[in-house]
Formats: C-alpha cells, structure tokens, sequence
C-alpha cells in the first residue's frame, strides 16, 4: 500500500522513524512529509503568512523524506497537491505521536490536525500515539507494529466522508498489549496555570503549565482503556454540526 506519513514531533523524531522502518519492512510504499521542527500543539492551524518551502532529509546518508517549514497540516496539503500530487494514497498516518492524544487533546494537537487534513482531502487517515508515562523508555516499536497489523486488517475498507480514526497505544512491550477496544473520546481536560516570569530587561512573559484532568470515570472512555493496557481506538467525526443542540435552542426560542 501506499501510505503518506506525518506528525507534530518534527522529522526528527523516532516515532516517525520507527513507522517508517516497520511499514518499509511489510512492504509498503512509505512518503514522509513532517516538519522540520516540533509543531505539537498547533492544532490544524495553517501557514498563511510567510512561505512554505520543503526539503530532502536524509537518515545515514539515506534518503527519509521531506521536511516543511510549516505545521502538519501544511505537510499533508504540500503532500497531495505538489510533492506527491501524482499518488493516490491508501492510508494516511500521523505519528507516531510523543504521548497521548485524549479528549480534548484533539482539539490542540498537530497530530490529529494532520491526520483530520488527510481526511478531508478523502485519504483514510489515523492520528496514532504512544502515551505516557516513559519512565522506562519510550516503546515506539509497539505502536508501530499495532498500525501496521491494524491498516492490515481494514485494508479494504472504505472510511466514510470526513471520518478518520484516533488510535492511543499504551507505552508497554508488544506482548503485554491486552487487545485493543474502540471508544469515545473522553472527558479529559487540563487545569492550567501561567507561569509568569521576567526577561532580562524586566518585561514579563509565560510559559503554560498544568496537568490533565478526567472528568468522568466513563469505562469505555480512551483514558480508562488506555490505562488497562488496551489500544484506544477511537472513531471521530470532522462534521461538528449538533442537530440536537440546535433543536433545544430553537424550541426555547418558539417559547
């Protein structure tokens, strides 16, 4: 299969490097275009106001992929219409993401947004992470093995319009995966702070902090599975209209 790979990390990062190798391993044709830094964060934000410009990386004298002077979004946009205009891709990828990707991470992450921009241009598309903690290590080699035994499976399967899948991988070794179970996307915030400091000449600035907190003790939730040593693999929609909401508000104004 032919499969577009990006991410947030950067090009740089050994998730991405770690899905390339596996992928290249089954067989598959494998197109790399990430950014040339770290981008989490930046959602499905687009470059709009400076140029995008790309470049050939190369890993020990190998040819990798390319790198975008731009967000993932910008990558998987440069990939279908100019890099790779002439491939008609199989699978997207996005990944393979530094921590989880949970409730309303989505809504922030550069990998989803990578993954949601794949979508819409009418690739199948998954955002994967390997979630936390990495006290011991960081087992990127699991949740590449899982994407490419996973996209083995649905191979021939048609995404609906404009949906795509968010996968979470626990950071354990192949073999203490207990399976993987589909969810809904949790109720998982962040109770932020701003660490407020000085500059050398006095003028204040900030860094965000905070720590994730779960709202709901929902057991088919992507947290709770996730926590199980389950694969999260959760099913979202890029259609946000809620006819339900509408319906109520509509109803109190024909009050």
């Amino acid at each position: 299969m032919k499969i577009l790979l990006s991410n947030d990390d950067g090009i740089f990062a050994k998730g991405i490097e770690t899905l390339a190798m596996v992928l290249i391993e089954r067989g598959h044709d494998v197109y790399v275009v990430a950014p040339d830094e770290d981008a989490s964060g930046t959602g499905h934000g687009l470059t709009i106001n400076k140029p995008l410009r790309y470049r050939k990386y190369n890993i020990n004298g190998n040819f990798f992929g390319y790198m975008v002077n731009g967000k993932p979004a910008d990558c998987v946009k440069l990939a279908r219409w100019e890099i790779y205009r002439d491939v008609d891709f199989d699978f997207m990828i996005s990944g393979i993401n530094r921590g989880a990707n949970l409730g309303v991470d989505l809504f922030y992450s550069g990998t989803f947004g990578a993954a949601s921009e794949a979508a819409l241009l009418g690739v199948r598309s998954i955002a994967l992470s390997l979630s936390e903690p990495f006290d011991h290590g960081k087992n990127y080699l699991t949740a590449a093995v899982f994407a490419a035994d996973f996209i083995e499976k649905i191979k021939d399967f048609q995404f609906p319009r404009y949906k795509l899948l968010n996968i979470n991988v626990p950071n354990v070794k192949t073999e203490e995966l207990k399976g993987y179970k589909f969810t809904i996307q949790g109720d998982r915030n962040y109770k932020e702070n701003f660490d407020k400091r000085f500059d050398p000449n006095g003028h204040e600035y900030f860094w965000i902090t905070g720590n994730a907190v779960e709202y709901s003790s929902n057991y088919h939730s992507d947290y709770y599975v996730l926590k199980d040593n389950y694969v999260s693999i959760t099913p979202v929609a890029l259609d946000l209209t809620d006819e339900k909401f509408g319906l109520q508000i509509e109803k109190e104004l024909n009050k």
